[in-house]
């Protein structure tokens, strides 16, 4: 940690969950987002789910040039930055215990290292949290950092739950 205050100089080892708890991680995430997303938010992320799957296709497509391909990329990339920003903003607006839900697994991701420029000892937070964490801005620094670690899975999920979740609300 970076930030001044008593938390200043701790190390934290943010380890990946698995790819089963990763994605039972992002279907809570992304259900807890869609059920609580006005219509108008949800529909929102289709124009950039459009984006994101058109890119991809493309850039797939036999005889594209080097050049298609990188703006392919690009834009993938752009529509992805976006999407991420746009789901952010509706996580962040879930309900307290949806969010504490959907938090908690990222902070179970985290250790701190017992002894500092020693990295073979650590121990999860959530072991001791009041003894190891003393600055409420670590713990959303811990989540942050989590949550990015964990997104690249989450943002391929959202694309194929937010299509049918679309699909289903035109349906109505």
């Amino acid at each position: 940690i970076t930030d001044p205050g008593r938390d200043q100089g701790k190390c934290f080892k943010i380890t990946e969950m698995s790819a089963f708890d990763t994605e039972k991680w992002a279907e809570h995430a992304i259900n807890a987002i869609l059920r609580n997303a006005s219509h108008e938010e949800a529909l929102s992320f289709l124009p950039l789910i459009y984006a994101y799957a058109m890119q991809t296709d493309a850039t797939t497509a036999v005889g594209n040039t080097l050049a298609q391909a990188e703006e392919g990329k690009q834009a993938i990339t752009n529509a992805t930055q976006t999407l991420a920003v746009c789901f952010a903003s509706v996580f962040f607006k879930l309900p307290f215990e949806e969010l504490l839900a959907v938090t908690q697994p990222l902070l179970n991701c985290c250790s701190i290292y017992l002894t500092p420029g020693q990295h073979d000892l650590c121990d999860p937070i959530m072991n001791n949290p009041n003894q190891y964490i003393e600055e409420p801005s670590t713990f959303f620094t811990l989540k942050r950092e989590g949550f990015k670690l964990h997104t690249d899975f989450f943002m391929n999920a959202a694309k194929r739950y937010l299509i049918d979740y679309l699909r289903k609300q035109d349906n109505r």
